[in-house]
Order: C-alpha cells, then structure tokens, then sequence
C-alpha cells in the first residue's frame, strides 16, 4: 500500500550504478511478491476497511515526512561526518518525528471525521510505532547509502516487503481485516530495523554530545529545498487519498488507493530503476552533452514504459475479473484511468534528476509544488462530481506535470518541446494498435475464464507492441536492446 516518491542523490558513480544494478534484480523479485499478495489481500478485505487503514497510514507518514528536513541528504553529503554532528542530525530526527507522529495520534478523531473514516485511531498506535522504528533505522541507513554497501541494503529491504506480504496476508486470511495490514507495516518495520541498525556501530550516529543550535541550524538547512520538494512529492502520491476519502467515503478510496497502486507498479518496479541509472550519467556530462542525454533517454525509458501505461489501461477490467471480488468491481475504471501513471512518473524523474545535474532544485521545488497544487485543486472541483472524473483529473495532472518539466527545460536551455516529443510518435502510434487490438480481442474471449483471458489479452498486446517496434521504429528498438544486453554484462 506504499506509494513511493525518492529524492534525487547528487553526484552518484560508477559504484553506484554497479551496486544498482545488482539490486535491479532483488527489487524486482521483492515488488512482484508485494504486488501478488497485494491482490490476494482485497480477497479478505472489503474496499472500506483497506481505505481507513490507508488514511491511517497516510497521515502518520506525513506527519513523520514532514518534520525530517535536510537530515538525510546531510548525513549522504558529508562522508567526513563528526560524531558529533551525527548525533546533532540523529536527536533533530527522533525528536522532530516522534512528536509529529504523536501529534496526529492525538489528533485522530478530527482527523476521522475530515476524512470520514471514522475508525481510522484504532490502527493509529501501531503505525506510530512502525514509523519511529523506520525512522531510527533510516539514520543508520543513510550511512550505508554513503558508504555504498547496496548489497545489504537490498536484501535487507527485500527482506522487509516480504515480511510485509507474508504477515499482512497471513493474517488477514485468519480474519484479523484491516488490521492485519498494520500488524504487517509492524513486521516490515521491525526486521528492517534488525537488519540495519546492528550493521553501523551506535556510537557513529548514537555517542551522545553537547547539542549546539548553530550545529542544528546547519544540518537542518543543508537540504532544505530538497526536502521540501520530497514532500511535494510525497503529498502528490498521498493526499489525493485523504481527498477522495473526503468526498466519497473510505470504501470508495480504498478501492482508489488500490486501483493507484496498481497503475504505479510498473514506474516503481522498472520506471525508478531506469531513472535513477539515468539520473546517475547527467552529473558526468556538461552543456549540450546533457540536453542530449536527456532527449536520448527521455525516448529509451518512452520505449519501455508507454507500452507498460496502455497496455495496462487495455486490460484493467481483465485484471479485476482475474484478481478481484465483485465488491473490488470500480476499481478497473479507475485503473484504466491511472495507468498513465505509469509512463508519466518515470520520465518527470529523469528531467528532475537533469535539473539537480545541472544545480537547478529551486526549478524543481516549484514545479512539484505546483503540481502538488494543481492534483489539489483537481479533486477538489472537478474531481467532485464523480470518482471518475478525480481519477481522469490525476492522470491529467500528472501528464501535464510532465509536460511542464519539459517546458522548463525548453523555457532555461532553448531546447524545443518537440524534440521529446517528436519521437514518440511512432510508439505511440504502436501502442494505440496494441490497445486496439486488445479491445477487438475481447468480445472473441467471451466465456473463458478470467485467468486464460487476461493471459490472452497480454500476450496479443506484446505480439501487437514488437511488431511494431519491428515495423515502425526497428532502429530505437534495436539500440534499447543493445543497452540492456550491455548493461546485464557490465553487471
């Protein structure tokens, strides 16, 4: 039920892609168990029971999001880190989270009426607690990430999602509802602090030291612009939640928030990975050399995720027939919906990751802001008059987001919109056949089990997609299956 939103690192090296791309395969591995028992989960519960547990979550995460300023990007930068000044960063972090996280546990009935969800303060003790022991593990972690040990970073992860999978879904078959899925954040949380905190020795972020303001002030506004475009980010993934819980009730928004979720499981899964190597080459190109990078790379990722966005669109009412009860029916509208997501999420990133190369985050700070603003404003006007309608109105958001970036990079570099766009056509032109042959297919599967159709739809769609890749753009396609073989070597 985690919707992902990560900062950017500066100045990433050629260790750091090799340690991502041995982790590619350990994520990818971890995120599709998650995504399996994910869709075993809405088996157990009903959409209104799942949407209180996830405003729950959702707001002790925003509140643990929002008192964290500048103190994990300060612990990356600095390798030379001081005692001293880790213990600064460490008793700001804790603190600054453990009274956020109180203060919304506090104020759990007002915020259940806003929300009109009103049993949500029942899982809020159990969220808080999962959330400080993130919090003390993120200190630690942060300092695994500078010293690049991604290895044990990722199993330890990995670890953790499936201690997530295995209790929430365990759990919630032995009738625990809802708060199997608290009881399964709890899991995750606490074999992840096992697994990272014993691995980085107390006294490096722990060794207790005379607290100084000045020392405060300078960790704490190391990073400001950055965190406070992280939760820009964060917010644009997580308060459309708390909108539509408003407006439509907890089951109409737990029926959204899985219906999101899905849509967004091929930028988490394949999109992020693709952006953070990409991010990783700006810093090492200058001038003109970026801007093509990026148009290069802004194609290679197109390539690979559009089809993954339409396709996804085409058989959302199969994926909800397959995997889903009839009380789940409204989430395969939605889904059609939201699969933009999917494409639009990954590219926005490498134009992020460009700005930060080129030493831009205020570019960036105002840009998710104001995407922040325009999903608010959305649901809140246009999104009213149906679930529909917010639906259609995130993915437009989140298209135009995209096209935003773009213009701020034609509106500071002179480089033309249509030089990213233009060579899309063909692709896109490809993934409107596969889409199209999708829903001619259909009527044709009438009778068949769900399973075998879905299967039959996805298989027609990825015949329909490499024909055209073949037909349409051979040479793009070609290249971009020399860079995997070539990156599969080099790891």
């Amino acid at each position: 039920m985690s919707r992902s939103g990560a900062e950017v690192p500066p100045g990433l090296t050629q260790r750091t892609i090799r340690g991502a791309a041995w982790a590619l395969p350990t994520s990818l591995a971890s995120r599709l168990v998650g995504l399996v028992g994910t869709l075993l989960l809405a088996r157990y519960l009903t959409p209104s029971e799942y949407g209180e547990v996830s405003a729950a979550a959702i707001l002790v995460t925003t509140a643990s999001t929002m008192t964290g300023f500048g103190v994990g990007i300060y612990l990356v930068a600095n390798r030379d880190l001081s005692r001293s000044e880790a213990f600064h960063a460490s008793s700001w972090f804790l603190a600054t989270g453990l009274a956020g996280t109180i203060a919304v546990w506090v104020l759990a009935e007002p915020l259940a009426a806003w929300t009109d969800a009103p049993h949500l303060g029942r899982f809020m003790p159990i969220f808080v607690v999962s959330v400080m022991l993130e919090r003390i593990a993120f200190l630690p972690e942060r300092m695994l990430v500078r010293e690049m040990r991604f290895r044990w970073l990722s199993l330890a992860r990995a670890s953790s999602e499936l201690a997530y999978t295995g209790v929430s879904l365990c759990l919630a078959a032995l009738g625990f509802g809802a708060m199997a899925i608290a009881w399964g954040n709890l899991a995750r949380s606490v074999l992840r602090f096992a697994a990272i905190v014993p691995a980085v020795g107390w006294r490096e972020w722990l060794e207790p030291h005379r607290l100084r303001l000045a020392t405060m002030a300078r960790i704490v506004g190391h990073g400001v612009t950055v965190s406070l475009t992280f939760i820009a980010t964060f917010a644009m993934s997580r308060w459309d939640n708390l909108l539509v819980s408003r407006y439509f009730g907890p089951g109409t928004m737990g029926a959204y928030n899985y219906a999101y979720n899905l849509a967004d499981a091929p930028a988490q899964a394949i999109g992020e990975q693709m952006a953070d190597v990409v991010g990783a080459s700006f810093p090492h190109a200058t001038g003109p050399e970026r801007t093509a990078a990026l148009i290069h790379s802004f194609t290679m990722i197109s390539i690979v995720m559009l089809p993954l966005a339409f396709g996804l669109g085409a058989v959302a009412p199969t994926v909800v027939d397959t995997f889903f009860s009839k009380r789940w029916a409204d989430v395969g509208t939605m889904l059609a919906f939201l699969a933009a997501l999917s494409a639009t999420r990954p590219l926005a990133l490498i134009v992020i990751a460009y700005h930060y190369a080129g030493h831009r985050p205020r570019v960036v700070l105002w840009l998710e802001w104001l995407s922040l603003a325009a999903i608010v404003a959305a649901i809140s006007t246009v999104g009213r008059i149906g679930i529909r309608w917010t639906c259609a109105s995130v993915a437009v958001v989140f298209v135009l987001r995209t096209v935003a970036a773009l213009w701020t990079v034609r509106r500071i570099d002179g480089t033309p919109i249509s030089s990213f766009l233009a060579p899309l056509a063909r692709p896109l032109l490809a993934c409107v056949a596969m889409a199209a042959a999708i829903q001619l297919q259909r009527p044709m599967l009438v009778g068949i089990p769900p399973a075998l159709r879905l299967l039959a739809e996805v298989a027609l769609g990825a015949a329909v997609y490499l024909a055209g890749a073949l037909l349409v753009f051979r040479a793009a396609s070609r290249e971009l299956l020399g860079q995997v073989r070539a990156a599969l070597l080099h790891r």
